[in-house]
């Protein structure tokens, strides 16, 4: 197997005046962070500074990370910042509130999950898989394809079908994908003014146009979500049994009600957001990384032809997939959608005998840790073989953490997973992917990991 390390920013050396572009970066939200890290970074156990007086940890160490997600965890809630960039997309839903309020959504939430179980979602899933195939099969041999905005529409049109029982259509794709284009690059600058203070008001262009595209995909989720909410209420049965249908029968588990309108739109953005937006983003590096190492396409293929056969796929022959598997761990591992994981320290504690003091940010980066020198061999390399042996396995139980670990951990890990495995075998038997000469995308950390110029390859049919 090929021997391939993609691109990615290099470690930053420290000078004064990059100090100064940071802190200017940083305000603004403009910055791409992974820019701004240091070789040291790849190295540390954790590293420690002061920023206008707060105290910022970055850990690294896989027992202080356990400490701060999973054994101190309510010690150690999701930092306010997480709140102030996302309310206005998501609500006070399960993504952002902690406490009590966590605890009721999760309990309200918990038969709607059951139904991302994949004995429930296949078929919706297998349904839009094969319409993407089908839009590949329509182009001409060669096109060049937007790779993120084809995998976009296409676990958009998964997540929808389970929530809604309805397909995305071409426009609704688009819309929903620019928005969220629009949503990730002004968000950050449009917020990070008042992660240092929070009296400053929230103003300008980033905000207005962040605002505007977070009011956007929430209005085209209260148009699905408006009609059968009110025939809930009025006592009309429900015509399917989809995700929506068991958040509109949830009852809270101490006072017996529902959920109200917004609430029910705050948790359906997030389970849309969360279940497309991230697994988008890791196909679309999952099918870049394919298309510069062919030979390990080439083996994919033949193993998606072996297993799936020539008709349409099932559960059960694709949970026999191997390689694909691996192939998408390790993209995980190269890059993780969610960058920098954010906490706040609630009381005096210490991590790895250092105070922290109650305000303090901790911030614990999978980016960081998928790649740390300590803990991975070769850590830049692209190497799906890596978990076929005992440094690898040992590598993976300690240090990989696509989704968190703990009470937080994505509770669709196993749906997106499984998603992935569908969407790549399905692709790779019957399209081979080819780079763009000159076109050598690099990663961006904002809300999820993206890239700067977008992914782009030509489609071939096989």
């Amino acid at each position: 197997m090929s021997k391939f390390c993609p691109a990615y920013p290099r470690p930053a050396r420290t000078t004064w005046a990059r100090r100064w572009r940071q802190l200017v970066g940083h305000l603004t939200g403009q910055d791409n962070l992974l820019a701004q890290l240091t070789e040291r970074a790849y190295q540390m156990q954790m590293g420690h500074s002061q920023v206008a007086g707060q105290g910022i940890f970055m850990v690294n160490d896989p027992e202080a990370v356990r400490q701060v997600l999973v054994s101190e965890h309510r010690q150690f809630p999701k930092h306010r910042f997480m709140d102030d960039l996302l309310r206005r997309l998501v609500g006070v839903s399960i993504f952002t509130s902690n406490g009590a309020t966590w605890t009721r959504q999760r309990r309200m939430m918990e038969p709607a999950f059951e139904l991302t179980r994949m004995e429930h979602a296949f078929g919706a899933m297998r349904e839009a898989v094969e319409d993407a195939c089908a839009r590949l099969r329509a182009l001409p041999p060669g096109t060049e394809v937007d790779i993120d905005h084809e995998t976009t529409w296409v676990t958009a049109d998964i997540i929808l079908r389970a929530l809604f029982s309805q397909p995305l259509s071409g426009d609704e794709a688009r819309a929903i994908y620019d928005a969220f284009v629009t949503f990730q690059q002004e968000a950050p600058a449009a917020t990070m003014p008042q992660y240092q203070h929070r009296w400053l008001p929230r103003w300008g262009g980033a905000a207005r146009r962040a605002d505007a595209a977070a009011q956007a995909i929430r209005e085209a989720l209260y148009r699905q979500v408006r009609p059968r909410h009110a025939a809930a209420v009025a006592g009309e049965p429900g015509p399917q049994q989809d995700i929506l249908a068991s958040l509109l029968q949830a009852r809270d588990p101490d006072t017996g009600k529902p959920w109200s309108l917004d609430e029910v739109v705050d948790e359906v953005a997030v389970i849309f957001l969360a279940g497309h937006e991230t697994s988008a983003g890791t196909l679309a590096w999952c099918l870049d990384l394919l298309a510069r190492t062919p030979d390990i396409q080439r083996q994919a293929h033949d193993e998606a032809r072996q297993v799936l056969g020539e008709g349409p796929a099932s559960l059960e022959r694709l949970r026999k997939v191997d390689l694909i598997r691996r192939i998408f761990r390790e993209t995980l591992r190269l890059y993780p959608p969610l960058s920098f994981f954010v906490r706040e320290a609630t009381q005096a504690c210490s991590l790895r005998q250092t105070p922290v003091r109650p305000g303090d940010s901790v911030v614990i980066s999978p980016w960081l840790i998928h790649r740390h020198r300590r803990y991975w061999e070769r850590p830049d390399e692209f190497d799906p073989d890596r978990y076929l042996d005992d440094a690898g396995r040992a590598a993976s139980a300690q240090a990989f953490l696509p989704f968190s670990l703990g009470p937080r951990v994505c509770v669709g890990a196993g749906f997106a997973l499984q998603e992935a495995n569908l969407v790549l075998a399905c692709l790779l038997r019957e399209f081979e992917f080819r780079p763009i000469p000159g076109h050598q995308p690099q990663p961006v950390a904002r809300l999820t990991l993206r890239s700067d110029l977008g992914i782009r390859l030509t489609v071939h049919p096989r």
